[in-house]
């Protein structure tokens, strides 16, 4: 299948209703793939660990919902949810959805959040996955990382590496005061992976959305609100930043630094793969 040029992304960045039941964020993500279907979206992105359940042993299933309103809205979407493993623990994982209603991809977050972040949002703490989120999606490769995978340069790039154009990046919410460092955040690995990233999360009582697109170049949009925020990708724009080095010629053909993936020394840099004393341990016992 041959690479296109472009891609039509939405971000839903819905509201959290504390009154509401989880189960509740089902219904909702069906109507904002039909939205998304409406407006031609060809993916649509959920946050992290929606329509879940996003609680530890909550027992409903989106899937299947998801599914219809997919093959309904002729719309893929990549969602969420927490799910449970044959030894009891529990993983947050990502998956990506057809046109057609099938499962395409399965992702298990590879580097759960450090400190109390899964206890207080699911009530238990994630067992990792043990492969990077690479998905294959109509000829593109799409990057996935979940919440503050996205602050781990060294997981973008290895995604940027392996081929991904485009970093899907679904978050839980709750950023308050690192909000705008999140965004910067998402603007950076856009630029020195040229590749195009989208951000968006759950927004819980009193906040403001941090939905973000952008470019290697360029902020495509930004998304405050609940709802929908949708763009197109010009692909062929970040392909040439990739294949063109950087040059003092006036005027300049870019605004990012182009060949940053080209320009590296990967012999120069074994600390990345060194192992340190006081490295988290992902594979503790929760207990």
């Amino acid at each position: 299948m041959s690479r296109p040029d472009g891609l039509r992304l939405a971000l839903a960045q819905p509201t959290i209703d504390p009154e509401a039941g989880e189960e509740a964020r089902v219904n909702r993500a069906v109507g904002m793939i039909a939205q998304a279907g409406q407006q031609r979206a060809d993916l649509v992105l959920f946050p992290e660990s929606y329509p879940g359940p996003i609680t530890a042993g909550a027992s409903y299933d989106a899937e299947e919902a998801v599914a219809a309103a997919c093959r309904d809205a002729g719309t893929a979407a990549c969602w969420g949810r927490v799910e449970g493993d044959e030894k009891g623990g529990f993983a947050t994982v990502a998956y990506l959805t057809g046109r057609n209603g099938r499962r395409l991809e399965r992702y298990v977050r590879s580097h759960p959040a450090t400190g109390d972040v899964h206890p207080v949002l699911s009530g238990s703490a994630m067992v990792p996955g043990n492969e990077l989120g690479l998905f294959e999606f109509e000829g593109l490769k799409l990057g996935v990382t979940i919440c503050s995978e996205l602050w781990s340069p060294e997981i973008c790039r290895s995604l940027a590496l392996l081929g991904a154009e485009v970093l899907l990046a679904p978050a839980g919410g709750g950023f308050h005061r690192v909000a705008a460092n999140w965004q910067l955040i998402a603007r950076a690995r856009a630029i020195e992976n040229e590749l195009f990233v989208g951000l968006t999360q759950q927004l819980f009582e009193g906040e403001t959305g941090s939905a973000l697109i952008a470019g290697p170049e360029s902020v495509a949009g930004e998304l405050t609100e609940p709802g929908l925020l949708i763009r197109d990708l010009d692909l062929t724009r970040s392909r040439w930043l990739r294949d063109h080095d950087d040059s003092m010629q006036e005027p300049k053909l870019f605004s990012s630094l182009p060949g940053l993936l080209r320009a590296r020394r990967p012999g120069l840099y074994q600390a990345l793969v060194e192992p340190a004393e006081d490295d988290y341990d992902f594979e503790a016992d929760p207990d």
